[in-house]
């Protein structure tokens, strides 16, 4: 493979779907944290938790693609992403691994998704046989600002 055109993902379940968000953008990987709900938040705002002394903003995706949790609620991890304005992570079922796709193996997002869903996913890649769904982590960041 060429190196050049691959691309490193943090890859993560939500339910017994693969998602991914570039490498780059995340910042830190937690688990099993104390998450406070937060009274009249949107549903697809879990809450918020303590990171390092720093407020973090949980964004749920299922709730935001309107999808049943498959997960067990005890056990999730939580991908903080790299944001310019406010702390904010997802919440996952698990995180899998860091994956390298080459560039040629992206494919544009499926015309089929609702308009929801087209927003905040950027496209998809096969990999080992397997769909990742790459998100549109600059979307996600603007949910903050909305």
């Amino acid at each position: 493979m060429d190196e050049i055109n691959n691309k490193q993902f943090l890859s993560f379940f939500l339910g017994k779907e693969i998602y991914g968000v570039p490498l780059a953008e995340c910042k830190e990987v937690d688990h099993n944290k104390k998450i406070l709900r937060i009274p009249c938040a949107p549903p697809y705002i879990e809450g918020i938790v303590n990171l390092r002394g720093d407020v973090v903003t949980i964004l749920n995706l299922q709730n935001l693609f309107g999808k049943q949790s498959n997960g067990d609620k005890d056990k999730y991890s939580i991908i903080r992403l790299k944001g310019k304005k406010q702390a904010f992570a997802i919440l996952a079922d698990e995180v899998s691994d860091i994956i390298e796709i080459s560039e040629k193996n992206f494919e544009p997002c499926p015309s089929h998704l609702d308009e929801r869903e087209g927003r905040y996913i950027r496209n998809v890649a096969v990999f080992k046989g397997e769909t990742l769904i790459v998100l549109n982590h600059e979307e996600l960041l603007h949910l903050e600002d909305a």
